[in-house]
């Protein structure tokens, strides 16, 4: 194994990949065509981008998964109980610590984020992991309000910018953000 300097070290403390998207989106191209308004099939395909996008920009912001996946969670080492990014928890395939499978672990938390392992401090711990999605009609009403504004903003030209989720769906979001503190 290479050694790493401790500033190396620290960027690659955690690290998650999706390994498999397992669930549908809860927003179809006719439902957001039905909110905007539009009549024809032309945009279907570009619609059908931007619900995925709005979907996968809504779940970073809230950190939870609204199409479920199966995820790999990386931490180059654990001293106390670690929170797996992203729920809810549908199951845990595996849990490896320095490259040893091991069923020595407690989960806590209403979402059993929370993972405690019986062996502390460890090294190299990957986590595999299944979510089970959300489908919420606060959720669907904010994916079709950010697919509403990426629609009316797609053009090289917009008055003013997309930069961030606009405000009227970050309030919608609000009671879904998991807050770490």
């Amino acid at each position: 194994m290479k050694a790493y300097r401790s500033n190396e070290l620290n960027q690659f403390h955690t690290q998650i990949k999706i390994t498999a998207t397992t669930g549908s989106e809860i927003v179809t191209t006719a439902n957001a065509k039905d909110y905007m308004r539009v009549d024809t099939s032309a945009d279907d395909t570009i619609i059908g981008r931007m619900i995925t996008e709005a979907r996968l920009v809504i779940e970073n912001y809230i950190t939870k998964d609204i199409v479920a996946k199966t995820r790999q969670f990386y931490l180059a080492s654990v001293e106390d109980r670690f929170v797996l990014p992203f729920s809810p928890i549908a199951s845990i395939q595996s849990i490896t610590i320095e490259d040893t499978a091991t069923t020595a672990y407690t989960t806590y938390g209403l979402d059993d984020t929370i993972i405690e392992l019986e062996s502390l401090p460890s090294e190299e711990v990957i986590v595999s992991y299944t979510t089970s999605g959300m489908n919420d009609s606060l959720l669907i009403q904010a994916i079709l309000q950010l697919v509403s504004s990426y629609y009316d903003n797609r053009t090289d030209y917009v008055k003013g910018t997309m930069t961030e989720i606009p405000t009227s769906v970050k309030n919608t979001l609000t009671g879904f953000k998991t807050m770490f503190i």
